[in-house]
């Protein structure tokens, strides 16, 4: 199990921050999944010295371990033993202490921290963290000392830096060199950056201040970033090449195979929130894009979410390909209008089928897919009646497939649509390929 070890460097009010977190983290035992996160706590403790900062006061250490929390302490300090800091932290509770291979009297810390382990009887976890431009071979005379490496991404001092995205190569090269280290990161990880981490299969990744800048955001943040890994976890076995050749998207595409992913979408569709769900649908990545509107689609299913057709508008443009459009539009729109009038239902989907992107019109065709089930052949033609004669092939596959479901349920009215439509002008090829595909041969003879 990977730790996601949140700084609270930047906390406030430590108690109610902790509050808070066992709350979600008890909010979250319900999901049916062992993969998420494993939530402690890192302590970044500073001296203005060794960086030009003061960090969190070691003595809340105790606070932290007495609300049940496991602590790590990274000691950004020149002198971690003459001016007694790993003394301190370790009277307050901590068994997990990290220490600069920069500082001037390395050796003799790291020695301390040897004897402190001999005398807890192994009960402690020794950690050298090194800045960004360390050399990791610094660390060759020293790892079998040591119980962890701790990478920072950023330079030592503050919160709120960006990553540093050259430590993501030290970080593949500290997992070839040491395959069986403990190893965490630190530094400039937030929802964007976290990918690297988790895909190099680190153990611990330190979060700041993406997690703690506002409390109001924890739980959305704590789920996204739980929902990241899982799918980042996910087998990738489909074929990209194939996937990107049929969906023309410019996403990016894990090789993850449909029914997996919506695995995953079961067991978070009935938690997560949709400011959450934008994050998703506004990724570049395709599977991440997949997610979010499946997970819409079964909000709707199961009657969980109101007001999934105002956060489908407002994210329209995210649904740029074919496939994203019609894992939603038939159920998060289509299902929405079946109680809605003729003239109602042609209004509200004329504002899709009369957009110039051809990925919003084709939402206003496929949402009909519902409507078909339910014989509302008035409102389908109608809708139709505005794009029949569409050139672009999406169109007139969706223009197809609309008619051919229908057609399941009504099939006289189809045909009789067909035949006049075909008396004004040719039926585009691909549109009629589709939509007498279950008709019998007398059927398409009329329409010859």
């Amino acid at each position: 199990m990977s730790n996601l070890s949140i700084s609270i460097l930047n906390v406030e009010n430590i108690s109610c921050f902790l509050d808070k977190l066992k709350e979600y983290e008890q909010k979250l035992s319900n999901i049916k999944t062992d993969e998420l996160f494993n939530i402690t706590i890192h302590f970044d403790v500073m001296d203005n010295v060794f960086v030009p900062n003061t960090g969190i006061d070691i003595e809340k250490i105790k606070i932290v371990k007495d609300n049940g929390f496991y602590v790590d302490t990274h000691l950004m300090v020149a002198k971690p033993v003459e001016d007694g800091y790993i003394d301190k932290a370790i009277e307050n509770g901590c068994r997990d202490i990290t220490i600069h291979y920069e500082i001037e009297n390395f050796e003799y810390a790291l020695n301390y921290l040897i004897n402190k382990k001999n005398e807890l009887n192994g009960d402690f976890k020794i950690g050298v963290s090194i800045k960004p431009k360390t050399e990791i071979s610094c660390l060759e005379k020293y790892i079998e000392k040591i119980d962890k490496v701790l990478i920072m991404s950023v330079e030592p001092g503050f919160g709120g830096q960006k990553y540093i995205d050259s430590v993501t190569k030290k970080v593949e090269e500290l997992n070839t060199k040491y395959k069986n280290k403990y190893i965490q990161i630190d530094g400039g990880i937030n929802d964007e950056t976290i990918i690297y981490p988790i895909r190099n299969n680190i153990n611990s990744i330190v979060v700041g201040s993406y997690l703690t800048k506002s409390i109001d955001d924890l739980f959305d943040k704590i789920c996204i970033l739980n929902i990241i890994k899982q799918i980042e976890k996910l087998p990738k076995e489909a074929d990209i090449n194939f996937e990107t050749k049929i969906l023309n998207t410019p996403n990016i595409l894990l090789g993850i195979k449909v029914p997996t992913l919506r695995k995953l979408t079961k067991v978070w569709y009935n938690i997560i929130s949709q400011k959450a769900l934008s994050y998703f649908i506004k990724s570049n990545i395709h599977d991440y894009r997949r997610f979010a509107v499946f997970c819409l689609a079964y909000c709707v299913n199961k009657d969980k979410k109101e007001n999934i057709k105002a956060f489908i508008d407002e994210h329209i443009k995210y649904l740029n390909s074919w496939d994203l459009v019609d894992a939603c539009a038939p159920i998060c729109i289509g299902k929405q209008l079946i109680n809605e009038s003729e003239d109602k239902i042609y209004n509200i989907l004329r504002i899709y089928t009369k957009s110039d992107n051809i990925f919003i019109k084709r939402v206003g065709i496929v949402s009909l897919l519902y409507l078909a089930k339910e014989n509302r052949y008035k409102a389908i033609f109608k809708v139709i009646d505005d794009v029949f004669y569409d050139e672009y092939h999406l169109i007139q596959k969706a223009n197809g497939w609309v008619l051919r479901e229908l057609y399941k349920v009504n099939s006289k009215e189809v045909l009789k649509y067909l035949v006049n439509k075909n008396n004004i002008k040719k039926i585009p090829s691909i549109l009629k390929s589709y939509a007498i595909e279950k008709m019998n041969i007398d059927e398409k003879q009329m329409l010859k």
